[in-house]
C-alpha cells in the first residue's frame, strides 16, 4: 500500500510539474521565472549576432527558433536522443554533443543555451563547436552558476570566466560575457526553489499539503520574485549571478 501510494505521489508530480512550467513559467509565479526570462531576454538582445545556418545543440522544443528566424537563413536543432528531454524535443539529430555528425565549418552560428552544465566533458563539445564553425561563425552559450541541481546529468557549474577560458582554447574570440542577474535576484531564486524543495513537489509526504496550499505558495514565490528584484535593483551586486551568457567568434 505504502508503495502504490508514493507511485500515485509520483506520478501527480510528475504531471504537476509539466502543468506549472507550461502555465506558469513566463509569470513571477514560478520558481524559474527569472532565470526564464533573463535567459529569454539576452537571446532576443543578442539575436541579431546571428547569420547564415544556425545549429541549436540541446534544442529541447526549440523555444528560440522564432527569434531568430529574421537574422538567419536555417535553423537545425540537435539532441542527445529522441528521448532527451523532460518535455520532449523537436530535434532534427540526434547524437553526442562532442561528435556531432557535421562537417569541418559548415555551420555559421551555433546556440548552445543550458546545456554544458549537462555534458560530461565540455572541453570536447566547446572543441567540436570551433571544429564545425565557420570563420567569423559566432556562439552564444548560456549556463548556470549559482543554481540547484535539477539533473542526473548535471555535472558543473560556471563563473563568468569558465566558458570564456575554454572558448579561447579552441580559436574562439570571447566577444561578452554577461552575468544574467544580480546577487539579490539569485538569492530569491534559491529561496523559492528551497520553497520548492520542502513541500511544493519532492517531499512526498508533504506532497498533499502542498497541493492544499498551492495558491498561498504561489503567492509567496510571486512576492519572493518581487523582493529580488527590488534587491537586486537596491543594491546592484553581480558576483552570485545565476547565470551567464557568453558569446564567441571563430576567428
Amino acid at each position: 500500500m505504502n508503495n502504490q501510494f508514493l507511485q500515485v505521489i509520483k506520478d501527480l508530480q510528475t504531471n504537476d510539474i509539466a502543468w506549472t512550467y507550461r502555465n506558469l513559467s513566463k509569470t513571477p509565479f514560478h520558481t524559474g521565472f527569472w532565470v526564464i526570462k533573463r535567459i529569454g531576454d539576452a537571446i532576443v538582445a543578442h539575436a541579431h549576432l546571428a547569420h547564415g545556418v544556425l545549429l541549436d545543440v540541446g534544442c529541447g522544443l526549440k523555444p528560440y527558433e522564432k527569434i531568430f528566424a529574421p537574422h538567419i537563413e536555417k535553423y537545425y536543432g540537435t539532441e542527445y536522443s529522441p528521448e532527451s528531454g523532460f518535455r520532449g524535443n523537436r530535434a532534427d539529430v540526434a547524437g553526442d554533443a562532442s561528435a556531432m555528425p557535421f562537417a569541418d565549418a559548415s555551420v555559421d552560428t551555433i546556440l548552445c543555451t543550458e546545456v554544458l552544465e549537462h555534458v560530461a566533458h565540455p572541453e570536447k563539445v566547446i572543441e567540436e563547436f570551433a571544429r564545425i564553425l565557420k570563420p567569423d561563425g559566432v556562439i552564444f552559450t548560456t549556463a548556470p552558476f549559482f543554481y540547484p541541481i535539477h539533473d542526473a546529468y548535471d555535472f558543473f557549474r560556471y563563473t563568468d570566466t569558465g566558458i570564456a577560458v575554454i572558448m579561447k582554447r579552441h580559436g574562439i574570440e570571447v566577444e561578452k560575457v554577461e552575468p544574467l542577474s544580480g546577487t539579490g535576484l539569485t538569492i530569491a531564486m534559491l529561496f523559492n526553489f528551497y520553497l520548492f524543495d520542502l513541500g511544493f513537489m519532492w517531499t512526498k509526504w508533504m506532497y498533499p499539503l502542498g497541493l492544499v496550499l498551492r495558491p498561498v505558495l504561489w503567492l509567496l514565490i510571486c512576492l519572493v520574485n518581487l523582493l529580488g528584484w527590488i534587491m537586486e535593483k537596491a543594491i546592484p551586486s553581480k558576483h552570485m549571478a545565476f547565470n551567464h551568457l557568453t558569446i564567441g567568434k571563430k576567428k
